[in-house]
């Protein structure tokens, strides 16, 4: 192997391997060595069988606490053990499966090393480094060491209960370091390891309640003085409004602190966007519920300790200029921008836009939203009911961040949302930009 600091391509990853993994997101779970672990380290740490009444009661009302707890307040706290405990069983098989999904999308953008150091801050039970171990294990190819920072007693008693248990019984592509305990929000630089390749902040910086926008920005920022030059930083959160666009405005912020964002924003205009409004998230295949969650649902009201859906908000960032999409509108071409479409109602239009959500609406009228980079208000790209033909499912599977010309699209007002629709008609033509075109079509186009 080559030594640390020397220029290395991108991780692959054999047809095989990507098989695997492609298999395992058609129809994803928690394996069945970590529900093992979680399992074992539930009944050692409550000297209790696993299916113990009382364990189960204590769990589930520690699970209903937590989400009484965030929705009222937006955070949770973890300084208990039935806390960690219903963390374990209800949130971490989801975050587990999610964080897979963000790896893969790295490595798959060729921002992966066939070595990375990773740091995981705020790793909680350690649910980012399991989920390291486990897709590398199953795709057999790259390796890392793996750091993490968390403050909680209870969540470190957990993470060195089954991390490094995780790692060894993948064999020896991971290297788990001892986790560094220390509140996120005082870090200085110093405090961690250099030359870091993937900086990981996963649901973390909107429990930082203490600190506004700018100063969440300054932490980010300064830690990123211990990223590799060509290093990424995730920053992942909850998918609902309230800290889906306060992510979007932490990002922002990050970016003008001397950040690059690599996706999904594409400021394909060269303009600084507005994120208050920008309520954008993934949403992937549901997870099948693990044994633990099944035991918990099996009582009254059993609804309330299923959790299997995957949403999040999401973006990647680098120290260097590379971007997902390096497009930039071309001078000339005959796009409106989407700060422009109050002088456009009522009137069929081109458009130019990246794809920042999947289906928001049903299986009937489909509704996703999109982004040109100028500032202006929430604009939805709207497949109506009554459509047919190939345009209705033109959308459909684009990758998040996809930069796609709309062509021909009708403006609509919703006032309900303040929001704009650019609704679907069948004489509407819809192409990613990585379709056959180019300039010249775009500067022809009317």
């Amino acid at each position: 192997m080559s030594e640390r600091g020397s220029v290395e391509g991108p991780l692959t990853v054999d047809d095989a391997g990507r098989e695997r993994q492609l298999a395992f997101f058609k129809k994803p779970e928690v394996p069945d060595y970590i529900q093992s672990l979680v399992e074992s380290y539930i009944g050692k740490k409550t000297a209790k069988s696993r299916d113990d009444p009382v364990v189960l009661d204590r769990m589930r009302n520690a699970i209903l606490a937590q989400k009484s707890r965030y929705w009222k307040e937006k955070r949770v706290s973890y300084r208990k053990a039935y806390q960690v405990l219903g963390y374990l069983a209800y949130h971490a098989p989801v975050y587990l499966v999610q964080f897979e999904h963000i790896l893969w999308q790295v490595i798959n953008q060729g921002l992966a090393k066939p070595r990375m150091r990773i740091l995981d801050l705020g790793t909680g039970p350690g649910i980012v480094p399991l989920a390291v171990i486990d897709l590398l294990g199953r795709i057999g190819s790259g390796s890392a060491e793996v750091y993490a920072v968390e403050q909680s007693e209870e969540h470190l008693e957990a993470y060195n209960a089954l991390v490094p248990a995780a790692a060894a019984a993948q064999g020896s592509r991971v290297q788990v370091h001892k986790p560094i305990r220390a509140d996120i929000g005082a870090l200085e630089a110093g405090d961690l390891p250099d030359r870091i390749d993937l900086m990981v902040f996963s649901n973390v910086l909107n429990e930082l309640r203490h600190l506004d926008t700018d100063r969440r920005a300054d932490l980010v920022a300064g830690l990123a003085e211990r990223l590799a030059p060509d290093g990424t930083i995730v920053v992942v959160e909850p998918a609902d409004l309230a800290n889906s666009t306060a992510m979007r405005q932490t990002v922002r912020a990050i970016a003008d602190r001397g950040l690059t964002v690599y996706s999904p924003c594409s400021f394909i205009r060269g303009t600084a966007c507005n994120p208050a409004r920008c309520w954008a998230f993934e949403q992937k295949g549901d997870i099948r519920p693990t044994r633990l969650m099944e035991r918990l649902a099996a009582g009254k009201d059993g609804y309330r300790f299923m959790n299997v859906d995957i949403k999040y908000s999401s973006a990647l960032l680098r120290k260097d200029t590379k971007t997902q999409h390096a497009y930039r509108v071309p001078p000339g071409a005959k796009f409106a921008p989407l700060s422009h479409l109050r002088r456009h109602l009522d009137r069929k239009i081109n458009v130019v836009a990246a794809l920042m959500s999947g289906n928001l609406g049903d299986n009937r009228t489909k509704v996703y939203k999109i982004c040109d980079g100028t500032p202006a208000g929430p604009t939805y790209a709207v497949v109506p009911a009554t459509l047919r033909g190939t345009n209705r499912d033109a959308l459909e599977g684009l990758p998040y961040g996809e930069i796609v010309r709309l062509y021909e699209v009708l403006v609509r007002f919703n006032r309900d949302h303040g929001a704009y629709n650019l609704v679907v008609l069948p004489g509407t033509r819809i192409e990613p930009i990585g379709c056959p075109g180019g300039e010249e079509s775009e500067t022809r186009s009317t």
